[in-house]
């Protein structure tokens, strides 16, 4: 009998750490990132979000929320910046920017993050004419002074519900 519960608690443990547990928060990040020093915050808000809807444009539905990138302690030039979106078990890239158009979505003058200063992408929604929900994981890429190359990343759920039904 023990042997049985040996077994069956192995299995169990295989199950929820070797791949068949994967989710949003515990996965691997791409290989973009492999090597990179994780020193630039990004954050969404709100987070969770959920949808809502506008009267002026009545067949869809809305993820509203802002994202910003902050670097506490240094200064950063933006090389590239932009998002994955999380399916089959992995992170896949939905966009790429280029440090100019990253730059002019989060209003960083020339590229270029002071230390302490965030930076904001105001409008940054989601627009579809169903809803479902999703992970979605904003990045951006950068080089310190002493030419160290960093990221940050943030990641924001979104859910298949309207506001309204959290009430």
């Amino acid at each position: 009998m023990f042997k049985i519960y040996t077994l069956l608690f192995t299995l169990i443990l295989f199950s929820t750490t070797n791949g068949f547990g994967q989710d949003p928060l515990t996965t691997k990040l791409p290989e973009k990132f492999d090597g990179l020093e994780q020193i630039i915050m990004v954050n969404h808000f709100p987070s969770p979000v959920y949808a809502s809807t506008d009267e002026d444009r009545p067949n869809e539905y809305f993820w509203k929320h802002n994202t910003a990138i902050f670097s506490p302690f240094e200064a950063i030039e933006i090389l590239e910046g932009g998002a994955y979106i999380y399916y089959n078990d992995q992170w896949n890239l939905r966009i790429t920017y280029n440090a100019k158009q990253f730059s002019k979505l989060y209003r960083v003058p020339k590229g270029k993050m002071k230390a302490g200063e965030p930076y904001t992408f105001v409008k940054n929604w989601r627009a579809q004419d169903r809803i479902f929900g999703g992970w979605a994981m904003w990045y951006v890429i950068g080089k310190t002074k002493d030419g160290k190359t960093v990221f940050g990343i943030g990641k924001l759920d979104t859910k298949d519900q309207l506001y309204s039904e959290t009430k």
